[in-house]
């Protein structure tokens, strides 16, 4: 009788701990949703999103290329020029268009980094 008794409580003592855990979990889960909520986006008076930078998009014309390799070394140069957002330039058209911050970069540093790149663009 008494190994009955001691095997009762035995498996009581595990429900309880396995509910325990349960709560414990569940809490857990509560504040880590509560400190994602707080650590969104934050919101600007009237709804909608934060001002985000304003960039310029400039086309270039590029001369004395003679491949699509040519077209992807100027790119890649466009690309390193400080506040260029996005560059690409077309082999078969020769123009490069260039996304850019206009308050970190300008179209005089776009023409110097084709040059780099060993092409001309006006």
């Amino acid at each position: 009788m008494k190994s009955r008794s001691r095997e009762r409580r035995s498996r009581g003592a595990g429900f309880i701990q396995i509910v325990l855990v349960l709560l414990v979990i569940l809490v857990m889960t509560m504040i880590a949703l509560k400190m994602y909520q707080r650590s969104g986006v934050p919101q600007v008076p009237g709804g909608g999103h934060p001002a985000r930078a304003v960039l310029d998009r400039v086309e270039l014309r590029v001369e004395g290329m003679e491949s699509e390799t040519d077209a992807l070394v100027a790119t890649e140069e466009l690309r390193k020029v400080p506040g260029v957002a996005g560059a690409n330039v077309e082999y078969s058209t020769g123009v490069a268009r260039v996304t850019f911050d206009p308050a970190r970069a300008n179209r005089d540093l776009l023409i110097a980094a084709v040059s780099r790149a060993g092409f001309r663009a006006h």
